[in-house]
């Protein structure tokens, strides 16, 4: 459970107050807080377990909902047999990306781009990739060289490090995604 009030910062007292079994919608309380003095506390919704209402969820799908929309417009107008008659015909310009890499997919002028990066590194030489949704804008790739990676007779141990850190950064949140996660923490709080 967050601990932090907007500018009050970290105010477990009223967290737990709004989280006890006893505190009833709408219920007002006056906390005393260090440094800012007293604050009145209204609670004003209980969130009940479940899907949230559509007019609450909205806000916060409404812009990926539509990204996701234009994206598929977009895709559908970039057919084409090269980059330059995809460019010409949207009114872009073909931009080169002098090297791409999984461990940096950042794109010049696109900011990150996993997805189309990793696309680009598992594409055939030459050819034209179908439009791929990145996370700024539609893309459409091809690959002009590969280069292979030296065979390194030892992998150096910050690098093991390093890639062993991203690991974990990137088990976390796949195993909270597929959990089935009961939250009791306002029974210990």
């Amino acid at each position: 459970m967050d601990e932090a009030v907007a500018a009050l910062g970290n105010q477990r007292q009223i967290v737990k107050w709004a989280y006890d079994s006893k505190t009833d919608l709408n219920n007002v309380k006056r906390f005393e807080v260090v440094n800012v003095g007293n604050v009145i506390v209204k609670l004003k919704k209980i969130n009940l377990k479940g899907l949230m209402p559509v007019a609450e969820a909205r806000p916060m799908v409404e812009s990926i909902i539509k990204n996701k929309k234009k994206a598929e417009k977009i895709s559908l107008k970039l057919k084409g047999t090269s980059l330059e008659a995809i460019a010409k015909t949207n009114a872009v310009t073909v931009q080169n990306v002098a090297t791409a890499a999984i461990e940096n997919a950042v794109l010049p002028n696109a900011g990150n781009e996993p997805k189309v990066v990793g696309r680009a590194l598992g594409l055939t030489l030459n050819k034209i990739s179908e439009p791929i949704e990145g996370n700024s804008a539609v893309f459409v790739v091809k690959t002009k060289m590969i280069t292979k990676a030296p065979n390194l007779p030892k992998y150096d141990l910050t690098k093991l490090n390093g890639m062993a850190a991203q690991a974990v950064g990137r088990i976390i949140p796949a195993l909270k995604e597929k959990a089935t996660i009961n939250d009791n923490r306002q029974e210990f709080y």
